[in-house]
């Protein structure tokens, strides 16, 4: 039973990840889109393209969206401590991207597309 609910957790962490990463695709599509920036060269967007794949492959059934929510419930403290300390790097990074020169999009990690997308103008 313990496998079972091992596995089962294991699935909605990939899921909540998978949902991340595409919404942060899209974030990042926006503001290439208005900087007038081809997305195509930047490479690592690929990883939010295999998310939305991916979430697109497994039904969202009302069970999962049950078994989303009481895993969220679940979490403890100590599960965010990455994801804190993962939010703090992308907010310094963005504070370096603002004003500044644009990162090498076809080099530039998944983290660092994000952190300069949330540093460029809101659309209007």
């Amino acid at each position: 039973m313990a496998a079972v609910a091992e596995r089962g957790s294991g699935a909605i962490s990939r899921r909540r990840m998978w949902r991340a990463e595409a919404a942060m695709g899209t974030v990042i599509r926006s503001a290439l889109a208005r900087a007038g920036v081809d997305a195509a060269g930047a490479t690592r967007l690929c990883l939010a393209d295999e998310a939305a794949a991916a979430l697109a492959a497994i039904p969202d059934t009302p069970e999962l969206q049950r078994a989303d929510g009481n895993g969220a419930a679940a979490a403890n403290t100590n599960d965010r401590a990455p994801s804190d300390a993962l939010a703090r790097k992308i907010l310094a990074q963005a504070q370096g991207f603002a004003g500044g020169p644009p990162p090498d999009f076809a080099n530039a990690s998944f983290a660092e597309l994000f952190a300069w997308s949330l540093a460029q103008p809101a659309a209007e």
